[in-house]
């Protein structure tokens, strides 16, 4: 069964609630105030089944003035509209500002309902009709068609559904049903025995019972412990339907009208968004930079700071590109379309579409700023990933970070995926988190970062390689980013990791004349001192007739060739000498099970001074264990 949401709009007391309840036997007005004022101040639903078999939800909104932010939250979501007219009384403020809220939010299937058509003459009712078509003229409903009505004698209302149910069929399905599941909260209530119960109209995708969801923007995690669709118990919801979810995990307390629900996957908010907002010829006023307006998107209210980027001030009527500074976090895709009124809340000013959820701040009035909103204006989806990626701090983007710009069903999101990677324009890079980066920025990263190894090298030759912290710093890469294109050149046998350093895989340790000189020395003192060798600074001492830098570098450039073993902290022994003490103790304690500090100092022909580390680093090594004052080979050293 095909389910849709039809909305209501028009003036107050102009039958809307009356025409509701004639097509679904459903009373919308609920609150006491309501019944007694004969007005809707608060939305109401109900839902009724087409001749064709589909199943309409209907949203009832209020028409009076001070209700305005009400109509807004029943609107989002809508399918199709049912414009409401007196036939009488004819169009009213509130019908032509429910027509300006439609229009900017797209919803382009409607029909125009003239009710009370029994209380004037067919002639009366067709000039009605006519004013009333005019007022479509040039508006997203131009052309709907028109169906009288009377709600009391129920004149019409068979002709109503018929023509809904023509229009559902004609109807193509509206950009909100996308892949990803939001409800945003238009009722929040609590069930004795149930706990927190939020409504609202689901939006691309399904939810279903026992799933785990986030609150926004609090951030609350939530269980989904019951699912009721049209008021009926169900297993899930799927987009289009009005839905009623019992919460565990959160109370009513912790939630508000305006929060939305959805994976937890999707949990990132934002407060600085570029649109594009088209301003209402109706709008009284010009719009000037950094005017505080009401922002308005699904059913949340928020204030926010119009920053113009590239003039002082929009004239009503026209269009422009411009960014809004929230004042409280929302979560948003691109293409979302939404409204703003001034700060009073006295006049709608304008809506649109948010063209960046998660726009950089913007100087006013340069070319690099029009150059940006000339490049994002009618971006296609290629080129969205294009920008994202490029405009990115970050060299690697989370892939599902992507969806808050292209907010499809799975398979066509993957798709455009695909395509960018088959023309070799993105990177894909598989882990916890999979990633995607441009493949160009990639290219270039890793030739940067080649290109500073090589100048390090040739810097630096006797260095064996460059401290990673400081090569990342250097290239101003993001700590993921210069991981991935390292790992990368690494698989490509281009650069080599060596602990913390990187080094181009064909650099080799390069000595000068002198350096050669110093080498020769340095090794034969090491080679003759056999385990008691010098300190650091008594070689710098012996060598005296060498710059002391050249011979600490030389030390270090053979201590990174593997010549000499560090023992402790100042004490190296060249690994020709290592070698045949471990070889000498090996087979002492093969022949004498163990051995004492006192004995090896004799073996190795040492002082304590030396002995004692040597032996504490054979232990760290897992060569021998100590047993009290002697120690013995490991198990796993010993020859069966």
């Amino acid at each position: 069964m095909r389910h849709v949401i039809i909305g209501t709009a028009g003036h107050v007391d102009h039958g809307k609630s009356a025409l509701i309840h004639a097509l679904t036997g459903i009373e919308t007005d609920r609150l006491k105030e309501e019944k007694e004022r004969g007005l809707s101040i608060e939305l109401g639903f109900a839902y009724f089944d087409l001749p064709d078999g589909s199943r309409a939800g209907i949203v009832d909104v209020p028409g009076h003035e001070r209700f305005i932010r009400n109509m807004l939250s029943g609107a989002y979501g809508m399918d199709m509209v049912l414009l409401v007219v007196d036939a009488k009384e004819g169009v009213q403020e509130q019908t032509l500002e429910h027509l300006e809220i439609l229009d900017l939010l797209g919803i382009s299937t409607g029909i125009l309902v003239m009710t009370k058509a029994d209380l004037v003459t067919t002639d009366q009712l067709a000039e009605s009709a006519e004013m009333s078509q005019e007022m479509l003229i040039g508006t997203s409903l131009e052309g709907s068609p028109t169906v009288y009505v009377s709600a009391m004698t129920g004149a019409g209302i068979d002709a109503l559904k018929r023509t809904i149910a023509a229009c559902i069929n004609t109807e193509t399905q509206t950009e909100w049903h996308n892949g990803i599941p939001r409800l945003y909260v238009d009722r929040v209530f609590s069930m004795t025995g149930f706990g927190a119960v939020v409504t609202g109209t689901l939006m691309g995708g399904a939810i279903q019972r026992e799933q785990r969801l986030v609150m926004l923007p609090q951030g609350q995690e939530a269980r989904v412990r019951g699912v009721q669709v049209h008021s009926k118990p169900a297993e899930n919801a799927q987009a289009g339907q009005r839905t009623a979810l019992n919460l565990s995990g959160i109370t009513t307390d912790e939630i508000e009208r305006g929060n939305v629900l959805c994976p937890s996957g999707f949990s990132a908010v934002t407060d600085n968004i570029d649109v594009s907002l088209d301003l209402l010829s109706s709008f009284p006023r010009m719009l000037e930079h950094w005017t505080r307006l009401r922002f308005y998107l699904g059913t949340s209210e928020t204030f926010c700071r119009a920053i113009l980027l590239m003039e002082e001030a929009v004239l009503p009527g026209d269009s422009t590109q411009l960014q809004l500074r929230l004042e409280k976090p929302i979560l948003t895709f691109k293409g979302d379309r939404f409204i703003v009124r001034d700060f009073s809340a006295q006049h709608t000013v304008g809506g649109g579409r948010v063209i960046n959820p998660f726009a950089p701040r913007h100087k006013r009035f340069t070319e690099e700023t029009l150059e940006t909103l000339t490049a994002w204006e009618g971006a296609d989806d290629a080129e969205v990933v294009r920008l994202v990626l490029a405009q990115s701090r970050d060299l690697c983007v989370p892939e599902e970070f992507l969806r808050y710009y292209l907010p499809y069903p799975d398979a066509d999101f993957r798709a455009c995926l695909k395509d960018l990677e088959d023309g070799q324009e993105i990177l894909r890079w598989q882990g916890s988190t999979p990633l995607i980066s441009a493949t160009d920025r990639t290219q270039q990263a890793q030739s940067d970062l080649t290109d500073a190894l090589a100048s390090f090298h040739e810097a630096e030759p006797l260095a064996p390689g460059q401290n990673s912290s400081q090569l990342r710093l250097q290239l101003r890469l993001d700590e993921i980013g210069f991981e991935k294109i390292v790992d990368q050149l690494i698989r490509q046998k281009d650069i080599v990791r060596d602990g913390n350093l990187l080094r181009l895989s064909s650099h080799q340790i390069q000595f000068s004349a002198e350096e050669e000189d110093i080498k020769e020395k340095v090794e034969g003192i090491f080679l003759d001192a056999g385990i008691n060798t010098p300190s650091l600074s008594e070689l710098t001492t012996q060598l005296s007739d060498y710059p002391s830098r050249s011979v600490k570098e030389t030390f270090y450039a053979l201590m990174n060739l593997g010549r000499f073993v560090r023992i402790a902290d100042d004490l190296f022994i060249h690994t020709q000498v290592f070698d045949t003490i471990v070889n000498s103790l090996t087979e002492y304690l093969g022949k004498n099970d163990i051995i004492t500090v006192a004995e090896f100092r004799e073996l190795a022909q040492t002082s304590r001074k030396y002995a004692v580390p040597f032996l504490e680093y054979c232990d760290g090594q897992g060569l021998t264990i100590r047993e009290g004052n002697h120690r013995r080979l490991r198990a796993s050293q010993r020859k069966a």
